[in-house]
């Protein structure tokens, strides 16, 4: 099957208390070819993460991203497997990824993205975000 799997994450820190973490993981399968492949899809899974109290603020963001999104994959992984495999045609099997390449890859085009930030604010961040989304893909 001729297809894109794209990837994207944010991650949140609570409010009050340094060490819990909000990871929202995005995977998308999109098709290469002009023709429908079996299936296209844009899903996201949401994970709470809690570090101990002294953990160092560099451990934290390294884990959040890498383990995080690693876990979170995992799990969207066999959700999907499993829910696809109901449907008449095949069950989709997403590939095992590197994530830490995964991650490298997302945190250059969010670094892209906001060196590209004008003075104008968000809504030119998000343009300038699929700008760097659309050059790597090239």
């Amino acid at each position: 099957v001729d297809v894109d799997y794209l990837f994207d994450y944010d991650v949140a820190r609570h409010a009050t208390e340094r060490n819990r973490f909000r990871l929202a993981f995005r995977v998308g399968v999109k098709s290469k070819t002009p023709t429908p492949v079996d299936y296209s899809l844009d899903c996201e899974i949401v994970g709470l993460f809690r570090f101990p109290e002294d953990s160092t603020e560099e451990t934290m963001q390294g884990l959040i991203r890498l383990n995080g999104c690693t876990i979170l994959y995992g799990i969207l992984r066999g959700q999907l497997a499993n829910i696809t495999g109901a449907f008449p045609r095949q069950k989709l099997i997403m590939p095992t990824v590197m994530m830490e390449e995964v991650v490298n890859e997302i945190e250059r085009e969010k670094a892209q993205a906001r060196e590209a930030i004008p003075s104008g604010g968000r809504r030119s961040a998000k343009k300038a975000a699929k700008q760097a989304k659309s050059r790597a893909k090239k």
